[in-house]
């Protein structure tokens, strides 16, 4: 029984690539139902996200495990393998256990140290345990991570320091102002960085929020996000007195404020402190604002440096969050041999229990004569008795013997003197014969359906 891990992530493909296995809802749920009648796969996880998409699994050969994933993506998803071979990675092992505690610990996330992930993951795990792919060892697999994310996020300060250029933004002037509770704030743009630096500012309290955009439509739909007011782009600069906080990201090639207009600005508001957050490139501020009296600029050369540093502390973070992954990658290492060992006792025990039962019977049957409940049951805990301390050390033993590295001689052994074949092939593990052709009707529905105009979530 072995951990494996195929994926493909922002490192190894670029996005055109990682779309074509990205994986929606409704395409796992086909995958898990394949999965679930695999012969080589026990149990499986999909994590996809905009930025991996990875497959978790536990089977009896590493190979054998890499062989059929690799066929599922091919039908299921429609690819050659020669489209995305050099896209992807493969674990095994530890290595994959490796990988997964620092995937949920954000220490392999496109920010370092982020925690977003840490809930995906979690939701991977959750929806593949309701659709019964998840048994055991993924069961511990995954509570280890969790447990791993959130040391890394206790004893580490990998998360204190900022590495987005709009948190850097908003955390300066939290640090500058105190308090955002009665500071108006005018967002000049409507694009996804104008939308994080407000959605920042929200978070810390600014309420007196105001929205403008080229497209006014743009302006109002965020400026219904945080309850703000849109307002025309042509009469902004009518509401620029009453402003304390500007954020500006148009992605316009011309300069919007330029440093003659908010000279007048400035004498109307009576020289209160003016703070502009410039996150546009080309900027959208002229540079001389800069050198204004009670004006204070941010712009992206500026808050790049403090973002830069910011990184360098992550990655020394980064370091000592390894360390903790390795740990928490031993303790699940013991767990898991441990579980190696838990099939071959209970074969042991049912054997032991199956002679017992045989040789019980024919002794009340043919040696002891007629015998009373109270005298039969007597001979059961007896013969039960003797069966337990028989078998008492040698488990004792394999389960202490279960984490060293001798601990598969052991097994074998035992599997052997004791001729455990039969209770294996008797209680072990069922194996569809359907597997393949399961996977091909999968593939075809799915081909079908876009045939047929269907949308494949893809």
């Amino acid at each position: 029984m072995q951990i494996i891990a195929l994926g493909i992530n922002h490192k190894t493909a670029a996005l055109e690539t990682r779309e074509k296995i990205a994986f929606a809802a409704k395409d796992r749920a086909g995958v898990y139902t394949w999965l679930g009648s695999c012969e080589p796969v026990s149990e499986a996880v999909i994590l996809s996200t905009c930025n991996r998409t990875e497959i978790y699994a536990c089977c009896r050969d590493a190979t054998e495990g890499r062989q059929a994933m690799v066929k599922m993506l091919e039908v299921a998803r429609g690819v050659q393998f020669s489209e995305i071979e050099n896209s992807l990675y493969f674990y095994s092992g530890f290595e994959a256990v490796s990988h997964l505690l620092a995937v949920t610990a954000g220490l392999d996330s496109m920010i370092l140290g982020e925690t977003q992930i840490q809930g995906q993951v979690k939701e991977a795990f959750e929806e593949a345990s309701e659709a019964g792919a998840v048994g055991k060892a993924l069961h511990g697999l995954f509570r280890q991570a969790a447990k791993c994310a959130k040391r890394v996020q206790t004893e580490t300060r990998i998360n204190h320091n900022s590495v987005s250029v709009s948190y850097v933004a908003v955390d300066m002037l939290k640090k500058e102002l105190g308090s955002f509770d009665h500071l108006a704030v005018l967002v000049i743009g409507a694009g996804k960085m104008s939308r994080l630096t407000l959605q920042h500012l929200f978070e810390f309290g600014a309420r007196d929020i105001r929205v403008t955009s080229r497209t006014f439509e743009r302006a109002s739909d965020l400026a219904h996000l945080f309850n703000a007011r849109a307002i025309d782009f042509t009469r902004k600069e009518e509401t620029l007195p009453a402003i304390d906080i500007i954020i500006t990201s148009t992605g316009a090639p011309h300069l919007i404020l330029r440093r003659s207009d908010l000279e007048k600005v400035m004498k109307r508001r009576k020289y209160r402190p003016l703070f502009i957050i410039d996150i546009a490139v080309p900027r959208d501020v002229e540079a001389s604002v800069r050198d204004m009296k009670r004006v204070y600029l941010y712009d992206m050369d500026s808050l790049q440096q403090v973002v830069t540093a910011n990184q360098k502390e992550r990655e020394k973070e980064a370091l000592v969050a390894k360390n903790l992954v390795a740990e928490e990658t031993e303790e699940y290492r013991e767990w898991f041999k441990a579980l190696d060992i838990a099939p071959v006792i209970k074969a042991l025990r049912q054997k032991a229990e199956r002679i017992r039962q045989v040789e019980t019977e024919k002794c009340l049957e043919k040696k002891l004569g007629r015998l009373n409940e109270r005298e039969k049951q007597a001979v059961e805990n007896l013969t039960r008795s003797v069966m337990n301390a028989l078998l008492k050390e040698p488990i004792i033993n394999m389960k202490s013997t279960a984490v060293k590295e001798t601990d598969d001689f052991h097994l074998e052994c035992l599997f052997y003197l004791f001729n455990l074949q039969q209770e294996f092939e008797t209680s072990g593990h069922t194996v569809s014969v359907e597997a393949n052709r399961a996977l091909e009707n999968y593939g075809l529905e799915k081909e079908k359906n876009r045939e047929g105009g269907k949308v494949d979530g893809r």
